[in-house]
């Protein structure tokens, strides 16, 4: 015993000076178990500066933490490869904990400078985290359905010119059965939240029949769903007395304010009202130009769409018939932008939406916002390489069959974000392709957005 203790206060004390950058003299007294791991560290010192305080600290601390949890789980375990040899190096006994912790961080340093400068010709600087490998800045689009005989037409410009891009990281979602209670408080909600689906969401319910409410929270991005359960809400049975769309707008902004929903660069209504969207809804999809045109009911009927799902097998000639006026508007869909820092979001998780009703009820809110920070800047390739990518079918595009020809009209750069269900880390740059799908004889099918990933290959 007092052996050991001698050991062990004679390392420290050689430690202690190597590290202040002193030139130690190993006596005769000093063990063979002492003078190897010494004479390590003062090799591992030589090839680069001590490391920050900073990294020092915060590193040691969760050495510190590991191996005390390691040793109270399991002190007869075994272990294999790197922690075989560090446990093998210095006995773990509490004592020596903080010693075996300071030798590892002088060994993590070692082992970064050397592969660096074997790669690079230097050493680099100390990082508190490890930058994400490639696949983590990856992005799952949807599939690719396109018929193989389409051919591409781009309509506007296509910059050669690579560059970059930052990527986000997504800040974990907090959602728990408090704070969604907290939420259908200020929704005029009774009860308390539970969790559903297997705890995928936390909902809560109010009311009975065609007046229950449900507000659903997805426990993996924190997006939110509110509305009736009953779609008359929307689609009612009777002319709804609906507000102007210039009312419906700002119906939609005082219910995110009230609901505390508003995204931090929601200052106020005028900020954002050239990029927020009034929409006409109602028995079917309804064009934006007619939902500019549109007044609410009656409206007037937009003209006869084509059918993209029909055959197209060679028939008799003859006259279309007209397929039946859609319903009459019934309710406003509201849908606010989605900034990432100043640029637009894109994909199933970008949607703030709102929808009035009868009298300027909502009757509906898709809430997806997720708070980001910047991460690093990355290459990006150029929007004729991304082109080239969406032709050679390294994107994710979907239409219909009949369509015969893809019309590129406008190419931007975007953020993709997975679907509410989807726990997501990172928030990367895409290409969002946006046109018209023509058929064989240059009729408008139906337009059409596509996407290929941004990211340069090469980091």
């Amino acid at each position: 015993m007092k052996k050991d203790k001698y050991t062990e206060k004679q390392f420290i004390e050689y430690l202690d000076r190597l590290l202040a950058g002193e030139e130690i003299s190993l006596g005769d007294d000093v063990s063979d178990e002492v003078r190897s791991a010494l004479e390590l560290a003062s090799k591992m010192l030589a090839y680069r500066d001590e490391p920050s305080a900073d990294f020092r600290a915060n590193l040691r601390d969760r050495l510190l933490r590991k191996l005390a949890q390691e040793e109270a789980a399991a002190t007869e375990a075994k272990r294999h490869g790197f922690r075989e040899w560090a446990a093998n190096l210095f006995p773990q006994r509490p004592v020596l904990i903080g010693i075996t912790s300071t030798v590892l961080v002088v060994l993590l340093a070692f082992v970064g400078t050397v592969w660096y400068s074997t790669r690079y010709g230097g050493a680099p600087m100390p990082a508190e985290a490890p930058s994400p490998s490639q696949a983590e800045y990856s992005v799952s689009l949807p599939s690719n359905i396109a018929p193989e005989t389409v051919t591409f037409v781009a309509k506007t410009s296509l910059s050669t010119a690579t560059g970059g891009a930052p990527v986000y990281r997504i800040e974990g979602a907090d959602v728990t059965t408090g704070s969604v209670t907290g939420l259908g408080r200020r929704l005029g909600f009774s009860g308390e939240a539970g969790l559903i689906d297997g705890g995928d969401k936390i909902a809560m319910f109010d009311g009975e029949g065609e007046e229950m409410r449900e507000l659903i929270i997805w426990t993996a991005s924190g997006a939110v769903e509110y509305g009736y359960v009953e779609p008359d809400k929307l689609f009612p049975q009777y002319p709804p007395d609906l507000p102007s769309q210039q009312e419906a707008e700002l119906i939609a902004y005082d219910f995110l304010q009230q609901a505390d929903l508003l995204p931090p660069t929601y200052h106020n209504l005028p900020e954002i009202k050239d990029e927020t969207n009034v929409i006409a809804g109602g028995g079917y999809s309804v064009s934006r130009e007619y939902a500019a045109e549109a007044a609410p009911p009656p409206a007037a009927a937009p003209s006869a769409p084509s059918w993209p799902w029909k055959s197209s097998e060679p028939s008799a000639p003859s006259e279309p018939t007209a397929p039946s006026a859609p319903a009459a508007t019934t309710y406003w869909l509201v849908s606010f932008p989605y900034f990432v820092d100043g640029a637009s979001a894109t994909g199933p998780g970008s949607k703030i939406e709102v929808s009035i009703g009868d009298n300027g009820e909502v009757v509906r809110l898709l809430w997806s916002w997720r708070q980001m920070t910047p991460t690093s800047d990355m290459n990006i390739i150029s929007q004729k390489q991304a082109y080239e990518d969406l032709i050679q079918g390294k994107g994710s595009l979907d239409i219909p069959l009949g369509c015969d020809r893809v019309v590129v009209e406008k190419v931007q750069l975007k953020y993709w974000l997975d679907p509410p269900s989807e726990k997501q880390d990172y928030a990367v740059p895409v290409y969002e392709f946006t046109g018209q799908c023509l058929d064989k004889n240059g009729r408008h099918l139906e337009d059409f957005t596509a996407w290929t990933p941004a990211l340069s290959r090469t980091y």
